[in-house]
């Protein structure tokens, strides 16, 4: 009987150490691909690791450093940028003094109330409320750090103009916005690397280029690093107290492979070009997906958006949008050029014709009068018409009608009718077209000569990614928590934007959640995670509007 016993008692035994081992391993984020590694306990004084050298990349990395840690930037092309260095539309602000000295008036609830209109209310409501609380300070960093945002215009969607941009010059070719800001804020970054001017030993930042990285190396429910394969094919493991995702959108990624994002998400989509690099591959969904961090639902349906194609480059600058004329192969009006891109696109497909020049995608027809083009500085604009030849010149309205084998007839009254609701909207403010377009900057006369541009839709922008909470942790579905070392911030994450974005939001959000990630990271503190004691920027709920977070 004692035997028994004995025997029951080991079997009990081994049968609850064998629960708390399987508890163990199953709380562990399991590898579920070979490029997930099992590190070691981090360290508070490892550096944060940050995937991916656009805007949200270089933000995060400036604030890191500010708020005292180490950072290892890595970026998988021979230079940083990523496609913040193609934007051009500009930047989103309320109430900045720009917009006071231009007499524009602004508010939160209104550039709040715009965000959520454009993102048909699929946006998380709380992220809206970050990003536009900190839109004035991020316009304001980026002109602390030498960006000349002195002009503000009035994009699609927007109630009111606040997107920020550079003023266009009045001679030479004009510098676009996303160039300019990754511009400044590399040699900001070049600043850091010398040690002596914050009077330290040794450099805080490392910048590694040419470095893929393949994955990410976990302990426990902590993620503790990254594995890079290098330009001589060589892994490294790179060690950090924290991941920062940077790495962008899956605009670009077209492999027809089970990895594909956009083969699984959209396959319809694989035909339209898009205006990404070739680098926009989804590498940082993808890596976090596989330790299973939650997607927002609306990524399976509704991820992207198609954005206006100027043939061989992105969009043009806001100036443009704003005097445009948009007509379709009969020469008529489609709908309201300063509407919403979404909503645009599916006007195109609907109402254009295609073209087998143009890889049988439907094209619009942009038109602009001398008028638009001095609006815009006729330097910089003949940038685009003489150096790009993205217009052609056409001497009046007879010659566009034999370019689009048109009615002239109705391209007479497209004109005619748009100058009507021009005069219109000068009499009563409250004027809308049929359309619902209610600013009109300039008239169209049918004996003036007119520039023309074809535009074609293309895949801009992925709505999905990541889920986060308001420190810019990733949350995770296996978890049902947020990650602990494991931040994004971006066009990786979702929430922000919704169904669609606003134009000028996405360099906003880089800079937004880019520095409260790289903040965040900066203030982790292990020691007391590892005692099972809450961090301040460790697993933190999404807050309420009175504890939203501040930069």
């Amino acid at each position: 009987m004692t035997e028994s016993l004995n025997i029951s008692k080991i079997f009990f035994g081994f049968y609850i150490f064998f629960v708390c081992k399987l508890s163990e391993i199953m709380m562990q984020p399991q590898p579920l691909d070979p490029a997930i590694a099992l590190g070691k306990a981090p360290k508070a004084h490892e550096p944060v690791v940050i995937v991916g050298g656009g805007l949200a990349g270089i933000s995060a990395a400036l604030e890191a450093l500010r708020f005292g840690a180490s950072v290892i930037l890595v970026d998988k092309e021979a230079d940083l940028g990523g496609n913040s260095a193609k934007a051009s539309s500009g930047i989103n602000g309320c109430d900045t003094p720009i917009q006071e000295k231009m007499g524009i008036k602004d508010s939160q609830l209104l550039f709040y109330s715009d965000t959520l209109a454009a993102g048909d209310r699929e946006n998380d409501p709380v992220l809206v409320d970050i990003l536009v609380h900190n839109s004035a300070q991020s316009v304001q960093f980026l002109i602390d750090n030498g960006v000349n945002l002195s002009d503000v215009n009035l994009c699609g969607g927007h109630s009111v103009p606040r997107t920020h941009w550079l003023l266009s010059p009045k001679e030479g070719r004009p510098l676009p916005v996303g160039v300019a800001i990754i511009r400044a804020l590399k040699a900001k970054l070049e600043e850091w690397r010398d040690p002596e001017k914050f009077n330290e030993k040794e450099p805080r930042l490392k910048i590694k280029l040419n470095r893929r990285v393949l994955g990410l190396v976990t302990w426990n429910d902590f993620v503790t690093g990254v594995r890079v394969l290098g330009d001589n094919g060589q892994i490294e493991e790179i060690a950090g107290k924290a991941v920062i995702l940077t790495t962008g959108g899956f605009s670009a990624d077209r492999e027809k492979d089970k990895t594909s994002l956009l083969l699984e998400f959209a396959p319809s989509l694989l035909s339209f070009p898009t205006t990404n690099g070739r680098f926009a591959t989804g590498d940082g969904v993808k890596m976090a997906r596989a330790m299973g961090a939650g997607l927002l639902e609306w990524i399976k349906y509704r991820f992207t958006q198609l954005h206006l194609l100027i043939p061989k480059i992105l969009g043009l600058q806001p100036n443009f949008w704003l005097q445009r004329l948009y007509i379709n192969h009969e020469g008529k009006r489609f709908g309201n050029e300063l509407g919403r891109r979404d909503e645009l696109t599916k006007l195109i497909i609907q109402h254009c014709a295609r073209q087998k020049e143009a890889g049988d995608m439907p094209i619009a027809w942009m038109l602009m009068n001398k008028e638009s083009a001095e609006s815009f500085g006729m330097p910089a604009f003949n940038f685009y018409f003489k150096i790009k030849g993205f217009f052609k010149e056409l001497p009046n309205i007879n010659s566009l009608a034999t370019e689009l084998n048109a009615s002239e007839d109705d391209l007479i009254q497209t004109i005619n009718d748009y100058n009507n609701y021009a005069e219109k909207r000068n009499i009563d403010k409250n004027f809308k077209d049929p359309f619902g377009k209610s600013v009109f900057p300039v008239k169209f006369n049918i004996n003036e000569s007119l520039f023309v541009a074809r535009i074609a839709p293309a895949i801009h922008y992925t709505m999905g990614g990541l889920q986060i909470d308001k420190n810019a942790f990733v949350f995770s579905e296996f978890l049902s928590k947020p990650f602990q070392g494991l931040l994004a911030a971006g066009e990786v994450t979702g929430g922000v934007h919704g169904a669609n974005r606003l134009a000028g939001n996405s360099l906003l959000e880089c800079v937004v959640f880019g520095r409260i990630a790289g903040k965040s990271a900066a203030a982790i503190d292990y020691q007391s995670a590892l005692l099972g004691k809450t961090s301040s920027g460790i697993g933190a709920d999404a807050q309420t509007n009175e504890e939203r977070q501040e930069l």
